[in-house]
């Protein structure tokens, strides 16, 4: 059996290898969206090692200059640090800044009690400075290119669904106009939407920046509803909640405990995330709690 393309004309038909393919081609996108998340998770970890590395050395910078060149206007100008946990717009400033003071006090002459080059502890060169600065720029782009491709993914994944929907529906025209109305191939078709019942009351969530583990923790009440099977976190890219763009982070049976911790979105000071606790039952019904906001404080 064959099925008019719902899409357009190229192919004029489909049949169910062609379904087969658009169904793995799509649970390969939702593996692929866990899997650009988990980049951006790893990205980010080596971000934080060398943001929190630079700051150590730019630390001892400050340190060295005000002990070696305390009073001159070296001294003066030394950039007050960031934080390890500020964004590339306000962390790279002062490292820059840093850079450049520690070239002109390497190129300068006659300075009392001080001779070229300034090193820090262990021998620390401002050409090991110069490196590891270039490294952490571009490792702020590449958290940057991975956080893009989760939506670029997620764009890729609901594009797809977009096109297998009306061939879904399609089927399901197709099959009682081919087969008895008695026949089992009838009788079980699948739905695409869930049978009319009981949607579940939906659960109360909260949220709220945790410093002491430096993830975002989410809490929610208990579902009331008494055939809610399943308990999923899902989170949405952007300032607001997009129920089209949403990601489920976590799969959760009703009697696990009523919270979860992530830095999903929630890289650097100011970065803001939304997250929904949905409830699901076995037929199918869903509903999303309120939408839980939550900005990242140190």
């Amino acid at each position: 059996m064959v099925v008019r393309n719902p899409n357009g004309t190229s192919p004029a038909t489909l049949n169910r290898a062609d379904l087969i393919t658009m169904r793995t081609n799509l649970t390969n996108l939702h593996t692929a969206i866990q899997g650009q998340i988990n980049s951006v998770e790893l990205a980010a970890a080596d971000l934080k090692t060398m943001k929190e590395f630079l700051h150590l050395r730019g630390g001892q910078f400050n340190a060295k200059v005000r002990a070696v060149l305390g009073g001159t206007s070296y001294d003066t100008a030394l950039p007050e640090l960031p934080t390890p946990t500020d964004g590339m717009g306000v962390f790279v400033p002062p490292l820059d800044d840093i850079l450049t003071l520690w070239t002109k006090i390497n190129a300068a002459v006659g300075l009392p009690g001080f001779t070229a080059p300034l090193l820090l502890l262990g021998g620390y060169t401002l050409a090991e400075y110069t490196t590891a600065l270039a490294n952490l720029k571009l490792q702020f782009e590449l958290v940057a290119k991975e956080q893009l491709g989760v939506t670029l993914k997620i764009g890729d994944r609901n594009g797809l669904q977009d096109v297998i929907y009306p061939v879904l529906k399609a089927y399901r025209q197709t099959v009682p106009v081919n087969f008895a109305a008695n026949s089992p191939l009838v009788s079980s078709l699948p739905r695409l939407t869930p049978e009319p019942g009981s949607t579940p009351d939906a659960v109360l969530a909260n949220g709220a920046w945790n410093a002491p583990t430096t993830q975002a923790k989410l809490s929610w009440s208990e579902p009331t509803s008494p055939d809610v099977v399943q308990v999923e976190v899902r989170w949405s890219p952007g300032p607001t909640y997009d129920a089209s763009q949403e990601v489920v982070l976590a799969n959760l049976a009703p009697t696990d405990p009523r919270e979860h911790s992530t830095t999903q979105g929630l890289l650097a000071i100011g970065d803001v995330s939304n997250f929904k606790i949905y409830v699901l039952t076995s037929s199918g019904h869903e509903r999303g709690s309120n939408t839980v906001k939550i900005t990242r404080t140190t």
